[in-house]
């Protein structure tokens, strides 16, 4: 007790602490709920139907029937305080069924009794089978009937079923979800049965935010992907196995590192602060699902338009991504105990790394920089000074030049990593107690000596299921990782330094600043360059983040009438951050806020408990041929946020961050930072259908925010949908398997962009900021950003507009999907008058607009006995525009805004091409204005700017759009062929029109700094430059003769000349148009995966003592289709410190397992 009150007062593990007693105090009173199965009943002629409810409800055992076997059955029951087995007995001595009992399910069956007027005319047979899905699993309650007669029954736990059938008869099979299937039984009294799932899926059930809906019924925009298609993917994230796979849904890796995020948009852009989606794993709100292994998912739903979304209110205009991880809820009270585990492990290889100048190439290129930045273009007269400023001078380099053997720096820094996987599932049942247990362990190796990722699951899921009437539950899930991301800035030194600087002398130490002029001896005139050595840099760097989840619920629900549920759940998450940094003392190395040869150490800790209370009223009610089905919600919401950074400098003796008070303090480095925020909602939906055919649904919710002045919204939203195909007039196309129309209205909110306290008036302080109090200098408080009494939500209004269709029996299926997005009172800084004092305040001031089609589209190839062959293909187009910003009409050049343009616009200067000698000569390069007067004259290797205006001159005027880092479409294509256990599928997935400002031309491009590696480029160079003939370079006795001839120049170059200090040349004009240099279509296409797996026959598994087994092996990224110049184009916008680098392609081999 005195452990346990200690924990209590620890403000850190209170919250992880509440979470565990919880559940621990939920698994006492199910253990205490269990009691004998003994019931009374009194009745007369009753239906069966109606009996089996009331022994459901007295004993909490789950039956298992078809309708068909208890139609037209009444009992007459005069029992008290009864054993159960008792009663069934009576049961089957007045109907002729059979009840058959596996733990707490009982399944009921005709008895295998031949009669003429069930088996009709011929001989009776008795006929046994399973009935399995593709993957070998037993298929629990699917029908079997003889054709033609009332006699049939579902299967049992594993599958199987006994039936007295009459000669040459056939068999119907069916279960939701299947094709049904006829089975002409011969001379067999053996069966197995295979059900191929409907690639249509109108059975399946779409989790639609506090509640679910059948695929068939569904009135909004949802893209669905399964357990199945995730764990097909082997890949370490959840986001990553989405990918691709539903359209609309734009998906990017934010790095290459181990464990890194991906960053997601649905549907473009609704915000001038790009936003995520609302994540709800499991009920529970989050703010990413980095912490979840991808194997602990059952299903992934994305609410796409404001209809599906308005459930969520002013958190769901940016789409809603609801998460089911695996749980009690889907085991059936009485199921066997099932054990499975999948598992991978895999090498992740370098796959990708641009072509860099080798050292001649090297020098080569700053020889013609430097002539043409010293001599100008066209002179070029090589004197006794300008051979002896470029002659090479260092025995060390020469002798490297002459064998051309050169450093590798970045196979120094590089490595083929390691990767695996391993989650177990633990799923069954207790008498009345249904449980589900996850352990998962997830490890990775990064591409870069030093970085690793490593990752422990644990989720724990019970339910009590005492009757029809009652049922309380809760689940636990805890995750704890760590990341290791080595030196970024050691990283980003081995790709910048020249291959023909070396890392160790001659007695093999590292050389600390390879560059230097006391090492290298003056090439070209001057030091290469200062940077340490980057192997030094990655050996004494280190960043490390600890990541802690913890996150539960709690819920109990009532069913006091049919069809009526109350629910209450509580859910409750806790998380932790550390982010620490050391940066060792290292010569040459300049990166703020460490000088040269000092040690730098920062520690960041964060901190967020929240919690979120839902009220939860559904009632289901069948009246002739409506339906409806009424929710009403109450939710409560409230977070908090906790934080303290520190950093320091210059520290006696290295030891991370943990010695971090025996440095000297780094003020500027170091915060603390608390907030607090709540919300309280309440929400209704109606969800209405008649006769299967006519479908609407209404929903509202009303929301109240802490964060804004004007705290409370509502947000509504109606969706429409129309089954043409179940009309009479479509009866007669039989080609036609589905036909839906679909159309939605809503409104959808986001307030991410205000600070919990934005809307209050908030002093601040800071070391400048003094009073005079009697002639003394006092510090003080002074007051924050101005308060906006007026400030409230951002709206998205959507309106949505959809086909679902389906021919040829489910062989062709898809959906289409046009859609009109306005984001309405974005928020913006407005710049204010100089005379309130302070410069601006956060108002609802912009408009943004997305508009776009999505399509998909399925087919069955081929489907007989032993081959299956699908594809799937998907395409999405968006359109995103600004259409106000400020409260006007009015483009914002300083912040790059433009009315009717995106949001992702790039604006600079046009470069159309380079200007050549020929060019010059002729006068080509004359820019000239509207009045035919000459302006500007380029020179040879300028490159051609754009004159937008037209007035002869080049000036910022001239910037013109260049486009837009916003793809112009996205696509992916899946096929997968099936041949008996063998499966092959092949993933594609593309990104089409993206233009970008590209960091790695930027810092391995046109650099600045003169000493740093090139990457190969069609740069410009003029003719007659002097540069070394290297056939007739040779080295004697350490001296390099060096023969010297004129080059022909390259003038049909893409980019224009380089500069001896750095930059694209352009010039007396300049161009101000470095960064044109630095764009690039960063366009793609990629194989994301290949899968070859054989799942064994059941036969093999058995003898195992194994339920299924699947084996596989994949390739992840193992092509990439694209111009771009560079590390990966899905990562072009992020610098390598920032977790870019080189792109690997993955090996993997893995196994599924069942017991």
């Amino acid at each position: 007790m005195k452990l346990i009150r200690q924990l209590v007062e620890r403000q850190k593990y209170r919250h992880a602490l509440f979470i565990f007693l919880a559940v621990l105090g939920m698994q006492t009173l199910f253990a205490q709920s269990l009691q004998e199965e003994k019931v009374t009943l009194n009745v007369q002629n009753q239906p069966l139907e109606k009996v089996i409810g009331t022994l459901t409800q007295q004993t909490g055992l789950k039956f298992f029937y078809s309708e068909i076997t208890i139609a037209g059955k009444v009992v007459s029951l005069d029992f008290s305080n009864t054993a159960i087995n008792t009663v069934l007995a009576a049961i089957t001595r007045q109907t002729q069924l059979n009840f058959t009992r596996e733990n707490n399910t009982i399944t009921i069956n005709t008895q295998a009794i031949a009669s003429e007027t069930t088996l009709q005319k011929g001989e009776a047979r008795r006929v046994t089978g399973t009935v399995t899905d593709p993957n070998g699993e037993p298929i629990i309650g699917a029908n079997v009937t003889a054709n033609g007669t009332t006699h049939g029954v579902i299967t049992d736990f594993n599958g199987k079923f006994a039936l007295n059938v009459p000669e040459n008869t056939l068999l119907m099979v069916s279960y939701i979800g299947y094709h049904s299937q006829e089975v002409a039984i011969g001379n067999r009294v053996t069966l197995q049965i295979t059900l191929l799932e409907s690639s249509l899926g109108l059975d399946e059930v779409v989790v639609v935010g506090y509640g679910t809906v059948r695929k068939r019924d569904l009135t909004g925009s949802v893209g669905s992907v399964s357990s199945d298609n995730v764990l097909a993917k082997g890949t370490s994230s959840v986001l990553g196995a989405l990918q691709g796979s539903i359209p609309g849904v734009n998906i990017t890796t934010a790095s290459v590192r181990p464990g890194g995020g991906f960053d997601i948009e649905i549907r473009g852009q609704n915000s001038l602060q790009k936003g995520s989606p609302l994540y709800v794993v499991d009920g529970i709100v989050t703010n990413d699902i980095d912490f979840l292994n991808p194997s602990d998912i059952e299903r992934i739903d994305i609410l796409k338009d404001a209809s599906s979304a308005a459930i969520y209110g002013s958190r769901g205009s940016n789409g809603v991504v609801i998460i089911q991880t695996k749980s009690a809820e889907s085991v059936v009270i009485g199921a066997k105990t099932i054990v499975s585990y999948d598992g991978y492990y895999g090498v992740r290889a370098v796959s990708r790394i641009p072509e860099f100048m080798d050292g001649r190439e090297w020098i080569d290129f700053r020889t013609t920089a430097y002539y043409t930045w010293n001599n100008g273009l066209g002179n070029f007269e090589l004197s006794n000074a300008n051979r002896d400023a470029v002659t090479l001078a260092s025995p060390i380099i020469d002798q490297r030049l002459y064998e051309e053997n050169y450093e590798d720096w970045l196979g120094q820094v590089t490595r083929t990593g390691r990767q695996q996987n391993h989650y177990l599932n633990v799923k069954g049942s207790e008498k009345n107690i249904a449980y589900n247990i996850g352990i998962g362990l997830q490890n990775e190796e990064g591409n870069f000596i030093n970085e690793d990722f490593n990752r422990y699951n644990m989720k724990l899921s019970i339910e009590h299921k005492s009757s029809k009437y009652f049922r309380i539950g809760g689940s636990a899930n805890l995750s704890y990782s760590t990341s290791n991301a080595g030196s970024q800035l050691g990283y980003r030194d081995a790709a910048i330094m020249p291959s023909i600087l070396r890392a160790r002398d001659a007695d093999g130490n590292l050389i600390p600043q390879p560059g230097l002029n006391s090492v290298v001896q003056s090439p070209l005139g001057a030091n290469f360059t200062g940077v340490a050595n980057p192997l030094i840099e990655v050996a004494s760097g280190k960043q490390e983040t600890n990541r802690y989840d913890v996150m539960g619920n709690i819920y109990a629900q009532i069913t006091p009438i049919e069809g009526l549920d109350i629910k209450t759940t509580l859910a409750p998450r806790f998380n932790k951050n550390r982010f620490g940094t050391y940066l060792g003392r290292v010569k040459g190395s300049n990166a703020a806020p460490r000088s040269d040869g000092i040690d730098y150490a920062s520690t960041n800790n964060q901190e967020t408990f929240d919690y979120t209370w839902d009220n939860q009223i559904t009632y289901d009610i069948k009246w002739n041929q409506h339906h409806f089905n009424v929710m009403a919600l109450n939710s409560f919401y409230n977070t908090r946020y906790e934080q303290t950074a520190i950093a320091a400098l210059d520290f006696p003796y290295p030891a991370d961050w943990y010695n971090i008070y025996s440095g000297k303090l780094v003020e500027s480095d170091c915060s603390s930072a608390y907030h607090e925020a709540s919300m309280i909602s309440f929400a209704g939906r109606i969800n209405y259908d008649y006769m299967g055919k006519y479908l609407a649904t209404a929903t509202v919710r009303y929301d109240g925010s802490s964060k804004l002045a004007d705290k409370w919204k509502a947000f509504p939203s109606f969706s429409l949908a129309w089954r043409l195909s179940e009309e009479g007039f479509m009866k007669n196309a039989t080609w036609l398997t589905n036909l839906k129309t679909r159309f939605s209205f809503g409104y959808s909110g986001n307030n991410n962009g205000v600070n919990p306290y934005g809307t209050m008036n908030t002093p601040v302080t800071s070391s400048k900021i003094f009073y005079d109090y009697n002639g003394e200098a006092i510090s003080g408080f002074a007051p924050g950003s101005p308060v906006n009494s007026s400030l409230t939500w951002e709206k998205t209004r959507e309106l949505n507009f959809g086909i679902d269709y389906g021919f040829f029996k489910g062989r062709v299926s898809g959906a289409i999907d046009l859609y009109d997005k306005l984001s309405d009172g974005l928020l913006m800084s407005r710049r204010l008058a100089v005379e309130s004092g302070v410069e601006s305040m956060i108002d609802n001031i912009g408009s943004v607009n997305n508009r776009g089609i999505e399509l998909t589209l399925s087919t069955v190839n081929v489907n007989t006995k032993d081959w299956r062959w699908t594809t799937s293909f998907s395409f999405a187009h968006n359109v995103n525009a600004i259409k106000s910003l400020y409260g006007k009409k009015e483009d914002v050049i300083g912040e790059q805004r433009f009315i009717g343009k995106s949001i992702q616009s790039i604006y600079d200067y046009q470069i159309l091409g380079v200007w050549t000698v020929a060019d010059y000569e002729t006068g080509k390069t004359v820019y000239y204005g509207k009045d035919g007067s000459a302006g500007y004259k380029g020179k040879p290797g300028e490159g051609i700017t754009y004159d937008a205006d037209g007035d002869g001159k080049l000036g910022p005027e001239d910037k013109v759009i260049l486009g837009s880092s916003d793809p112009d479409w996205t696509g992916s294509f899946v096929t997968t062929l099936n041949y008996k256990g063998w499966d092959l599928s092949v993933d594609l997935y593309a990104k089409m029109g993206v233009f970008v400002y590209d960091e790695f031309l930027a810092q391995y491009g046109y650099n600045s700094q003169r000493g740093m590696q090139k990457v190969k480029m069609d740069y410009y160079a003029p003719p007659g430059v002097p540069t070394i003939d290297w056939d007739n370079f040779t080295v004697t006795d350490g001296k390099a003769s060096v023969n010297w001839k004129t080059a022909e120049g390259h003038e049909n170059a893409k980019y224009p000349l380089y500069k001896n200090n750095g930059g694209a040349y352009y010039g007396d004009n300049n161009a101000q148009s470095y960064a044109n240099g630095h764009y690039q279509d960063a366009s793609f296409a990629k194989i994301k995966n290949i899968t070859l797996g054989y799942t064994f026959d059941k036969a093999i598994s058995q003898k195992l003592k194994m339920s299924q087994l699947r084996l596989y092996a994949n390739i992840l990224n193992p092509f990439v289709f694209t111009e771009y110049i560079g590390w990966d184009p899905e990562y072009a916008t992020t610098k390598l410190v920032d977790g870019n680098g080189p792109s690997n392609t993955t090996y993997q081999f893995g196994v599924n397992i069942k017991f």
